[in-house]
């Protein structure tokens, strides 16, 4: 273990993920421990109703330093990550996938590079996950390069470090998974740097992604829609001149 100067908290969001949980935590530990003694590990539990919500209290009791935060029905992938981000009190925030999309070991590896930078995000350097998302996909992070000026070349994936104080600017609203998104548009708007890592990624071993469908991909650009209008709006009242006062 390592004398890291700063507190760390690594959260995962979770939704009926029983077989994932358990390994997932406990490499966790392992990662952040061989780092630093002083953090913690947040378990969004997104309104389970396989166990996984019993297992994830069951992992709480056995170490002060795991926490569960429970909504009471599923509320989405953009909402469990706003609610980890909005729970964490460590200097440095980081959250992945709970399926564990990445060797946990590589957040360690990532650390350095926060004192040059505000943000890390990994790329994955291997993915492959069929044809329709290979689509949604190359079309989803166009469209964010193009609209919101991202350059980026891994938007969405769930391997991401941060800043505590710079995280609290900003504005964060989306519930599908156009909150990665949403969050380097709003790390762009407030002129964040950003570095990129190269990562290799680890499929899923158990179940199947809930973004892999028609419906969360129209969700998805929805919300990037609603964004932008929110980012036109805002532009639009900040060139608005103040009118002078009149006194009589």
């Amino acid at each position: 273990m390592s004398d890291y100067p700063h507190s760390l908290t690594l959260f995962y969001p979770m939704y009926n993920e029983r077989q994932h949980l358990g390994p997932m935590t406990h490499r966790a530990l392992e990662a952040l421990s061989a780092v630093t003694e002083n953090f913690e590990i947040l378990i969004i539990d997104d309104g389970s109703t396989d166990g996984s919500e019993k297992l994830a209290e069951e992992l709480a009791r056995t170490d002060p330093r795991i926490k569960v935060i429970h909504h009471e029905r599923n509320q989405g992938y953009g909402q469990a990550l706003r609610t980890g981000w909005a729970c964490a009190h460590g200097d440095i925030v980081m959250y992945t996938d709970c399926d564990e999309p990445v060797d946990l070991a590589l957040f360690g590896e990532a650390l350095p590079h926060l004192e040059h930078f505000d943000v890390v995000i990994g790329y994955r350097t291997n993915r492959w996950e069929g044809w329709r998302r290979f689509f949604y996909s190359r079309t989803y992070n166009l469209l964010v390069r193009i609209l919101f000026g991202v350059r980026a070349r891994d938007i969405n994936f769930s391997f991401k470090l941060i800043w505590q104080k710079p995280l609290r600017k900003l504005n964060l609203a989306a519930g599908s998974v156009f909150i990665d998104g949403e969050f380097l548009s709003e790390a762009a708007r407030n002129h964040l740097t950003v570095y990129e890592m190269p990562v290799d990624y680890i499929p899923r071993k158990y179940g199947v992604s809930n973004f892999n469908s028609i419906r969360a991909a129209t969700y998805t650009f929805e919300e990037m829609w609603a964004y932008w209008r929110r980012r036109r709006t805002f532009a639009a009242v900040q060139r608005v001149p103040s009118q002078p006062t009149s006194f009589s």
